[in-house]
């Protein structure tokens, strides 16, 4: 997108990570505190800068933003009241991320219940202040991302648009997530360049026939 001339924002969840995403777990996440997601932040600023540009002198520079930043300053009453009431639950109980956990057995907490509130409206955030009109992100933020295209209808009159791929699964069917064991990692101290390679080249015919698709122009 950013070689097309699109301008990249690159959203880091310093607020949302507090919290955890329901999306895709049968349980709640362990929750990160502050010391711990500035450490990610950092981290992630780092990994990013190998695949997007951003040099400020470009006109399509990549942005990186901290959704910590707004919502540090928004009390609890004041998002009841500005975002709450604008999203039913109903709507909120329809996505599938949530029916999901409230059939299994763990149930799903308030704070849990609450996460596609704030991520929707980190997206009617970016539009009012970055003109941001697409969200992109795997296929398990659907719903999240949808209730943001929600959000900018009925909060600032606008048409904003989700854009989802799906999940790259491994060959056993599971997800390449962040929490998942056996992960490739883009920071040579988690996957080593070797152990890199490794995956690459030892990858079934199946999987590497979708791969070059997705990960090579």
């Amino acid at each position: 997108m950013q070689k097309a001339g699109h301008r990249p924002i690159a959203l880091v969840g310093g607020a949302t990570g507090m919290i955890g995403d329901p999306s895709g777990k049968s349980e709640e996440r362990s929750l990160l505190n502050e010391a711990q997601l500035a450490e990610n932040v950092a981290g992630i600023k780092a990994q990013l800068e190998k695949y997007l540009d951003f040099d400020p002198a470009k006109p399509n520079a990549a942005l990186m933003v901290n959704n910590y930043d707004w919502f540090k300053n928004i009390s609890f009453i004041d998002f009841l009241r500005d975002a709450g009431k604008h999203i039913t639950v109903n709507y909120m109980m329809a996505k599938d991320s949530v029916k999901k956990r409230f059939e299994g057995e763990a149930g799903i907490s308030y704070t849990e219940f609450a996460y596609q509130l704030m991520q929707g409206y980190d997206f009617y955030h970016l539009f009012k202040e970055n003109n941001c009109k697409l969200q992109m992100g795997g296929s398990d933020q659907w719903g999240n991302i949808t209730t943001g295209t929600e959000f900018v209808r009925r909060k600032a009159q606008g048409d904003a648009f989700a854009f989802t791929c799906p999940l790259i699964k491994k060959a056993d069917g599971t997800k390449f997530g962040k929490t998942e064991s056996g992960n490739v990692w883009l920071d040579p101290e988690r996957t080593t360049p070797y152990q890199f390679y490794q995956f690459w080249l030892n990858a079934s015919d199946a999987d590497a026939e979708n791969w070059i698709k997705i990960f090579t122009f």
